[in-house]
């Protein structure tokens, strides 16, 4: 529970450091960015921070796309 802790108090430090200068700048496109980056890490944070098998999204494109690769390019050399 002190690492769920942690990562929330991480991610609201960087939240309140970075969000008040892009709201003043009117920088709604990187606000935009920002907001999606960070809530896919958290989302990725949280499993982790509870002890849950975490799924890497680079795994689960491996998986999905190595079939079609080889079907593409041929066996491995």
């Amino acid at each position: 529970m002190l690492r769920l802790l942690v990562v929330l108090a991480l991610y609201m430090c960087v939240f309140l450091l970075e969000v008040p200068p892009l709201l003043q700048r009117r920088a709604w496109r990187e606000l935009f960015a920002f907001a999606v980056l960070c809530l896919l890490g958290l989302a990725l944070g949280i499993p982790w921070a509870l002890h849950r098998k975490v799924i890497f999204p680079s795994e689960e494109l491996i998986k999905f796309f190595e079939p079609l690769a080889q079907a593409i390019l041929g066996p491995p050399e």
